[in-house]
């Protein structure tokens, strides 16, 4: 009852599990979407940013270029006027040209005019004189950025609209240009955080999240300024509810498959033990016999029973799926029983004409800790009238979690004449330890071992300690899986007896084992052949 509690505990866990892991999902996957979004925006934003002040910044050289060849020392002279003139109309960003001297805009394409600029904001790095916020008095309320050739005097205006609007940037951002050697705002929509110069170095773009918001950082290669553009926590979040509006669903309509499947599971695990008792009133189980062969002679010396089940709907279940639930429902001893019954329906007739032949049966830890187990296969030797030794058994690996029961079996078993295998060995709870505690016949290589040999793969080397620890142990072995040539060949080279695969034949019923058998002992095909 315990057990039973424990996996519908896990049942339910696993249903939970797979209702929520979806939505959680949905919801991760679209806060990350959002910040890479938001990256991705203000990427581009601070982009067209650096581009509109390149433009500035081109029209600004051409001007102070243009204005440096003047025809009249005297800078406010009327030919001068009119090439400033003539230069603000040429120019599509700049407001207006002019000249300053002691902090004052002494003319411009307006005329003279005498308009107070104040205190330079700073020098930039290339030796011009910068004035930002700058209030017009024709254009009240405007913040306008003057930019004086310290050589000449001359100086253009450009309003900040002209680099910063451009962008189509929402007012609850960050943005602007940055004099990068003075680390000096420019243009700008919000100070730059000097503690955003750990993360940015030497770069010259990048983005990054500073657990505020996400901020992007692009410097220009042709002047001494960078644009940059932070985007607020607030705004990734509110995108981030935009993203899960078109996740969710999403996430939602997988957790109700993964909760459909995981019920169907459920239902069929609970029905499972209730269609195996079904399947042993009606006779749905029947076997299969692959050969054992002797990998020196290539002479089938025996056959392992393999259990199949077949619905009476023709549906087949594989003995992976069915197996482990009979063992959880202690239903594999009546199965066994069964496994028994069908070998002596079978196989009666075939082991008394050929005694060096033997079937070999497979024991779950259960049978071999029952007590009984010696006598159900005494009983069942007897009414096949064959010795006890054309039984073999294969024992899986799970055994060894019984130990003392099960070498008291093994023993029994060994006594009453049947030799004993171990089965699968190296997948599941074997050690060299309980190996050396039992005393066994043989020991089964599992296939997945034989597939390696010839792939190069990590694992390739593990069959070559199990043959060499086999001998140690004075074990036969039986190879499972043997497919090539190569594998065969391998497996003889190094010491192994015998070997089972469909290199050599597929499992079959009995009576075209029989058949094979009989073709194989023929005068034209001489035994060993």
């Amino acid at each position: 009852m315990p057990s039973m509690r424990r996996r519908v505990v896990i049942l339910y866990s696993i249903g939970l599990a797979a209702i929520m892991v979806p939505i959680l999902a949905a919801i991760l996957l679209a806060a990350y979407m959002s910040v890479d979004r938001q990256r991705d925006r203000a990427s581009a934003m601070a982009a067209d940013i650096l581009h509109r002040s390149h433009n500035v910044s081109d029209q600004l050289a051409h001007v102070f270029a243009e204005l440096s060849t003047r025809q009249t020392p005297e800078p406010c002279a009327e030919p001068n006027l009119n090439l400033m003139r003539k230069l603000v109309i040429q120019s599509n960003l700049l407001l207006d040209v002019g000249y300053v001297a002691d902090e004052q805009l002494v003319c411009s394409s307006f005329g003279s005019i005498g308009y107070r600029l104040g205190p330079k904001s700073y020098v930039s790095a290339a030796g011009y004189n910068i004035w930002t916020q700058f209030e017009h008095p024709l254009l009240p309320g405007s913040r306008l950025v003057v930019t004086g050739d310290a050589k000449t005097g001359f100086a253009a205006l450009v309003h900040e609209r002209t680099v910063l609007d451009g962008a189509a940037l929402d007012k609850k951002l960050t943005y602007g240009v940055l004099g990068v050697g003075r680390r000096k705002e420019i243009f700008h929509n919000g100070l730059f955080d000097p503690l955003w110069f750990d993360k940015i170095g030497d770069k010259y773009e990048t983005s990054f999240f500073d657990g505020a918001g996400v901020v992007a950082w692009k410097r220009s290669d042709r002047y001494d300024y960078a644009a940059y553009v932070a985007i607020p926590r607030s705004e990734i979040e509110h995108d981030g509810w935009r993203v899960l509006l078109v996740l969710l669903p999403i996430g939602i309509g997988a957790a109700g498959v993964l909760a459909f499947v995981v019920a169907q599971l459920v239902r069929i695990n609970g029905a499972l033990p209730a269609a195996l008792r079904v399947a042993l009133k009606r006779g749905e189980f029947f076997l299969v016999y692959q050969p054992i062969v002797d990998l020196r002679t290539k002479e089938w010396v025996g056959a392992e029973a393999l259990l199949r089940w077949r619905k009476s709907t023709g549906e087949f279940v594989s003995p992976d799926v069915f197996i482990p639930v009979a063992e959880r429902n202690r239903l594999i001893e009546r199965i066994t029983q069964r496994v028994l019954e069908l070998v002596a329906s079978d196989a009666a007739d075939l082991l008394r004409k050929r005694p060096d032949f033997h079937v070999a049966v497979n024991l779950s830890a259960q049978d071999i800790c029952n007590p009984d187990i010696c006598a159900r296969l005494r009983a069942i030797t007897t009414a096949m009238g064959i010795n006890n030794q054309c039984i073999h058994i294969e024992a899986t690996e799970r055994v060894f979690l019984h130990a003392e029961q099960a070498r008291k079996s093994v023993e029994a078993l060994r006594a009453q004449g049947h030799l004993v295998a171990i089965d699968d060995f190296g997948t599941g709870y074997s050690s060299l330890s309980y190996l050396t505690e039992f005393t066994m016949d043989s020991l089964k290589i599992d296939k997945c071992f034989v597939g390696t040999i010839g792939q190069h793969a990590v694992t390739s080397h593990v069959i070559g300690h199990i043959i060499e620890m086999a001998k140690s142990l004075e074990l036969k072995m039986i190879a499972e899986g043997i497919e090539t040539e190569e594998q065969a060949e391998y497996l003889r080279a190094h010491g192994v007896q015998f070997g089972q695969g469909w290199l050599f034949s597929k499992p079959m019923p009995m009576h075209e084992l029989v058949e094979q058998l009989a073709s194989r002992r023929s005068p034209e095909r001489p035994v060993g052949s």
